[in-house]
C-alpha cells in the first residue's frame, strides 16, 4: 500500500470522487453499479450510480462477486 495507487486507480475513479469519499463516515463505503470491473461502467464512468452505504455492504458484494465467480475469498474482510 505505498505509492502507485494513482495508477492502480487510474480509469477507476469518477470524477468528484474525491469530495464523495471525503463526505463519508469511517464506517462507509461507496457503492456502485453497475461494477467499476464491468464493461458498461468502463465505457462511462461517471454515468455509474454511486451511494453510500455501510462498509459491511460492500464488502458483502465483493464476497458474493468472488463466490459467484469462483475467485478467492476475500479473507477475513468479507466477513467485517
Amino acid at each position: 500500500m505505498t505509492g502507485g495507487l494513482e495508477t492502480f486507480y487510474d480509469g477507476l475513479r469518477p470524477p468528484g470522487w474525491r469530495q464523495e469519499a471525503g463526505s463519508l463516515a469511517l464506517s462507509q463505503g461507496i457503492s456502485v453499479f453497475p461494477f467499476l470491473w464491468s464493461q458498461e461502467a468502463h465505457a462511462d464512468l461517471a454515468a455509474t450510480s454511486r451511494r453510500a452505504v455501510p462498509m459491511r455492504e460492500v464488502l458483502g458484494a465483493a464476497a458474493e462477486s468472488v463466490s459467484r465467480t469462483g475467485s478467492t475469498d476475500p479473507g477475513f474482510l468479507g466477513d467485517v
